[in-house]
């Protein structure tokens, strides 16, 4: 499995990295008198190509502890996660679907989709998402047991990068349609509303052996910057802290769930090809009245954009 798992990320990897020096900076593959940047806002370059075509590959590892199970550690069987967006201007539209042969076989087979947008007006990230995946495997004596958790959300979330002063911009980092000329960074506030539905369709896990419906509301704030390099490629770092609060809908039974995101994101902006590699980390203990809870989820995604 991880033999099949490394040969489909490098191959897009490698991809992203031959495409994105199809030309020169600025400027339309192969010809070097027409420039395909266009506006400057300030710090920022805008180009005149404003669809993109967006390819998108994702490897996400799960780790759930519960202590309904006397603190054991439930692990992931999520596969590779593949994927196609469009973007137009300031809104982008994406999604993700896991591909089959990419599961472990010891275990049973797990399902993974995500579709979500992005919107910036101005300086504000707008972000929707539903997401929906299954599968998780933890170690009974010397045997490895699959229990069928499934969850499912969805979030919108709006983030407020008031501090960019028209030097910063996040999607320079994460979307690769804007090139910044110089490092600049950023404030990060906002918040999100999410609802999530979980049940364990094995009864391991008492709690979710009934569906559960969660709503919560979150309070999030961080920072980020990114460093410009002279060959068009850059470093951002991301960190961003959270607190929501939140309950089941059926049961008084309220959760408090702090939250920690840390992102490093390295890449290349061409002028027609561009691509990015992201680290994620994220950690959310979850305290209930009747239990505790502690997720640990870490990503690696390839981004590759072709701009038309």
């Amino acid at each position: 499995m991880f033999c099949r798992l490394a040969f489909v990320l490098s191959l897009v990897l490698a991809y992203g990295m031959v495409m994105g020096q199809e030309a020169p900076s600025g400027m339309k593959g192969g010809d070097s008198a027409v420039p395909v940047e266009t506006d400057r806002e300030e710090g920022i370059v805008n180009f005149r190509r404003k669809f993109q075509v967006r390819f998108l590959c994702d490897y996400n590892f799960v780790s759930f502890w519960s202590s309904e199970f006397n603190d054991g550690v439930m692990n992931s069987n999520r596969p590779v996660d593949v994927g196609l967006g469009f973007g137009y201007k300031d809104f982008y539209w994406d999604f993700t679907y896991a591909l089959p042969f990419t599961v472990n076989n010891k275990n049973s087979k797990s399902v993974s989709f995500e579709t979500g947008f992005d919107f910036f007006p101005g300086d504000w990230w707008v972000k929707g998402k539903y997401r929906s995946y299954s599968g998780f495997a933890t170690d009974v004596g010397d045997s490895s047991l699959y229990v069928d958790l499934w969850e499912r959300d969805v979030y919108v979330s709006a983030l407020w990068l008031g501090t960019s002063n028209g030097k910063f911009s996040p999607r320079a980092a994460f979307f690769l349609d804007r090139r910044q000329r110089h490092s600049a960074g950023s404030l990060i506030l906002g918040g999100r509303i999410q609802g999530t539905k979980m049940k364990d369709k094995d009864d391991f896990l008492p709690y979710y052996q009934e569906s559960k419906e969660i709503f919560s509301s979150w309070a999030d704030m961080g920072y980020t910057y990114t460093w410009v390099f002279d060959n068009n490629a850059f470093l951002n770092l991301w960190g961003v802290a959270g607190v929501a609060v939140g309950g089941d809908t059926e049961e008084d039974d309220y959760m408090l769930l702090p939250e920690v995101i840390a992102k490093v994101a390295f890449g290349y902006i061409g002028g027609i090809w561009s691509w990015n590699n992201v680290l994620e980390t994220e950690y959310m203990p979850v305290v209930f009245e009747s239990h505790w809870e502690q997720k640990l989820v870490c990503a690696y995604k390839i981004l590759v954009v072709r701009r038309f």
